[in-house]
């Protein structure tokens, strides 16, 4: 019986476990020297679970249906390898690798009094994701504001030189422009040596130009304007 035993076993392991097998005399030893090899490497799968566990973090690029689920795959391995995960030391993980985008549910979960449980949390968490979700999709994001500044500095900047006075028809000047250098120049006529013809008459032509001027600013502005101006006799 020993001997169908031992010969039974090396065809019920992996190639790479035969030498283990092979190299004793009884059925007994080839099942302990089995056991002591797959206990220790239960072992340090159940280390590397224990510190993937402790060491949870959520991605920037992940999800909260994402982190749970990977949460919650590290509780059923442990739970093969003999070492059950509560539900409430779980949520417990999770929690504390929440990003700071979480920190008020962190501090409401924190100061809970009793025993979390995953499910609620994993609600709560999806809440928050979609709130946040929400918030930034209400945001311009920054090409659309850079494209909105672009145009708005397109509509701001024009070449002056491209502009056709009203009362003229000339380039490089705008109406009021023109309005403001007539009235510089008729205001230059009143000062001594300036504008107006030398002479006894320097008064009346200054009055003349003032009233003409006058005349056609209120006429231009006028929908029934018609352009004429009256003289004053000297």
């Amino acid at each position: 019986m020993n001997e169908a035993a031992l010969a039974t076993i090396p065809m019920s392991v992996k190639p790479v476990h035969l030498n283990t097998v092979t190299s004793v005399h009884t059925a007994k030893e080839a099942w302990d020297a089995l056991k002591v090899m797959f206990e220790a490497r239960d072992n340090g799968q159940l280390l590397r679970l224990m510190d993937e566990l402790s060491s949870l973090k959520k991605g920037g690029d992940e999800n909260i249906i994402k982190f749970a689920s990977r949460a919650k795959m590290f509780r059923d391995e442990l739970a093969m390898l003999g070492t059950p995960v509560d539900d409430n030391t779980l949520a417990l993980r999770v929690r504390a690798g929440l990003p700071a985008d979480y920190r008020m549910l962190r501090t409401v979960l924190g100061n809970k009094d009793t025993k979390l449980v995953m499910s609620d949390v994993t609600a709560m968490l999806l809440q928050v994701e979609q709130r946040s979700i929400t918030v930034a999709a209400s945001k311009p994001s920054d090409s659309v504001k850079s494209q909105a500044f672009a145009v708005a500095a397109h509509k701001r900047s024009f070449d002056k030189n491209s502009v056709v006075c009203f009362c003229c028809n000339k380039k490089g000047h705008m109406q009021r422009e023109w309005y403001k250098r007539k009235a510089n120049g008729i205001k230059g006529m009143g000062k001594p040596g300036g504008g107006g013809r030398k002479g006894g008459h320097g008064g009346a032509s200054y009055a003349g130009a003032a009233l003409a001027y006058t005349s056609f600013t209120v006429n231009a502005g006028s929908s029934k304007a018609d352009g004429s101006t009256r003289e004053i006799s000297t």
